[in-house]
Formats: C-alpha cells, sequence, structure tokens
C-alpha cells in the first residue's frame, strides 16, 4: 500500500489519532490501565544512570483488545531523549560485543572493535567510529565462493538484520542455545522498571530497512508463560495479529488487526495474545521523529571527535527501525 492510503485506511489503528476513530474502531479496544508517570520517569532516569529527565513524562494509558486478549498497546511510552539513549546503547555497544550473535556472525568474519577498558563509558567501542566505505573493517567471508567482502556501509545499512541479547535465541533450530550473556544491566533495570512483573534474560532486537518485514510467526520457545514487552524506536511499522475465533457453529473464523507502531511505542503481549500468529507487515519509509532521524549524531556524552566521526554516518535512523522484544525465559 502507498503511504497515503496507509494514513486513510480505517483497519489500520494509529493510537497517536485515536481522537479521530471511529465509533466502532473505539469499541474494539478498552482501557486496560496506566504506568504511571512516576514510574516512566524513576524507569528511564535509572537507565540514564541517574540522570534527570529534561521533560517530565506523563500518565501511559494502556489499551486492550477485546477480540486478543493480552493485546495491549502503550503508545509513546518511552520519552525522546530515552529513545535516542536506547538507541545508541544497542548499535554502538551491543552491537559491538561478539558475545551477542548477529545474523552475520555465521557467514563473515567479523572485525569487532576493541573491548572497553573495565572503567570506559557506555559508548568506548562502535562500529559507527569507522569509516563508511573504507576498506579498513572488512567483514570477511567465510565462504569466498558464496559471499562477497562487505565494508561498513553494506553491513550496517543493508546486511544487518538482527542482534540476540542474553540467551541467546538460536533462529535455525528455534530455541534457546546453551551459550548465554548476561542481559544487559541497564536494558533491565528499565524493563522491570516499566513492568516489574518481567524479568528479562534475552532481547531479540531486529533492524528494519524501508522494505524489510517480518514474517508471519509465534513466539513459543520460552520455557515460561511470562508476558513479553516488545519496543519500537525510528521509523513506523506495521504490526499485525492474528487468531480464530468460534464464530458460533463450531468453526474457527479468522480474525485480525493491524496496528501502527510508532517511534516510543510498546506493544506489551500477555496472556493468549502471548502465544499468538503475529508478523511486522511493513516499515514506513520516511516516518522517524527529528529527535532520532539523525542518529547517531546526537549519541549521548559523544566527545567532539566522535560527533565529527558520527556525522558520516549522519541520518542512519532516518531510514530504520528497530524493535527490540524483551522476555523472560526460563520460569
Amino acid at each position: 500500500m502507498r503511504k497515503a492510503d496507509l494514513e486513510k485506511d480505517s483497519r489500520v489503528f494509529d493510537f497517536s489519532n485515536s481522537h479521530s476513530w471511529s465509533e466502532e474502531q473505539t469499541q474494539l479496544w478498552h482501557l486496560a490501565g496506566v504506568v504511571p508517570a512516576s514510574r516512566i520517569q524513576s524507569a528511564c532516569e535509572a537507565y540514564a544512570g541517574g540522570k534527570p529527565l529534561q521533560t517530565p513524562p506523563q500518565d501511559a494509558p494502556f489499551f486492550e483488545h477485546s477480540d486478543f486478549p493480552g493485546l495491549q498497546v502503550i503508545s509513546g511510552l518511552l520519552p525522546p531523549e530515552t529513545q535516542v539513549l536506547f538507541t545508541s546503547c544497542l548499535m554502538h555497544r551491543d552491537l559491538a560485543d561478539p558475545e551477542h550473535k548477529s545474523n552475520l556472525q555465521a557467514d563473515f568474519n567479523i572485525p569487532y572493535p576493541p573491548k572497553a577498558s573495565s572503567d570506559g563509558q557506555r559508548f568506548d567501542t562502535s562500529f559507527f567510529k569507522r569509516d563508511r566505505s573504507s576498506s579498513d573493517g572488512m567483514l570477511v567471508p567465510k565462504a569466498p565462493d558464496k559471499h562477497k567482502a562487505l565494508n561498513n556501509e553494506q553491513f550496517l545499512y543493508t546486511k544487518l538484520r538482527w542482534l540476540t541479547l542474553g540467551d541467546q535465541y538460536d533462529w535455525p533450530t528455534r530455541s534457546y542455545a546453551k551459550h548465554a550473556t548476561p542481559f544487559p544491566g541497564d536494558l533491565s533495570t528499565l524493563v522491570t522498571g516499566l513492568f516489574p512483573h518481567i524479568r528479562p534474560e534475552s532481547g531479540v532486537v531486529l533492524m528494519y530497512g524501508a522494505k524489510d518485514f517480518m514474517p508471519v510467526h509465534r513466539d513459543v520457545s520460552e520455557q515460561c508463560e511470562r508476558a513479553l514487552a516488545s519496543f519500537s524506536v525510528g521509523c513506523d511499522g506495521i504490526f499485525i495479529m492474528a487468531r480464530g475465533l468460534d464464530d458460533g457453529e463450531g468453526e474457527k473464523a479468522p480474525k485480525t488487526v493491524a496496528i501502527r507502531v510508532r517511534s516510543g511505542d510498546c506493544v506489551h503481549l500477555d496472556g493468549e495474545a502471548r502465544w499468538a500468529w503475529h508478523a511486522m507487515a511493513r516499515t514506513i519509509p520516511s516516518t522517524c521523529p527529528a529527535h532520532l532521524s539523525d542518529w547517531p549524531v546526537g549519541t549521548p556524552g559523544a566527545t567532539p571527535q566522535e560527533q565529527k566521526m558520527y556525522k558520516k554516518w549522519k541520518g542512519y535512523m532516518g531510514t530504520k527501525r528497530i524493535n527490540v522484544s524483551c522476555r523472560q525465559v526460563w520460569d
């Protein structure tokens, strides 16, 4: 669908524009609760190492769909400055840690940046401190007859698809491998601060370009029945969930819902919705908010020298969306 058609389609629920919903649309969603502003502020400031938020947050209501018990949407849960820090932690620090699996590790030898010192800052290491098209830092294929070497721009812009944090999800087997890294402590603080009932042990980080999507699937590999919190930053996306509903005659009539998720939104899945079929049907280009569109320019705490390097990558997030699903794996 064209972007203009998406804006007008009444089948796509956009919570940033809920005041213009029809009565029929409104009846499908009910207020399920509120994340208090005080909890958001406390969690986000703890995530930032105690740094106060520049703009105090407001209470964040979350709505649940009547046909999908447990499907809850919290619009604008992460404040803009938290979104920037969230992106920086993932793309500078966590991506540069070779213990975190990515989709490219199986096929390429990746020259990772040197590890930060024990007293280093969050973003001492980063692929974004390298030149975009330089021959230095090339990703060399393990099977040269199947793949070509990648420079940094090809790696980060077009080939990078996913990253796993904490307990490592093995995509080929759809299970959790024995190998596990510590789940990032600051991200755990943020998640449990917002959702005290979730103990995050694994994070699946998905990076989407303008034409990328995630096919229909279910998240059923975890060995527990705890809720899942899925955060989005960057460009908008269309999230779809589906299930069968009894039509009264013993048949399961298919039911679907499409939701436009924006930067800072969180989709919280619990109960029946935790195991439902879902997909990220598409990314919507040119929808990244202004506070992220120039990233990595604007990385918190960057030195003048680092900012000079980041300018070579200016606008990276303007073409991307990142989704992070934080989940508990074990009872």
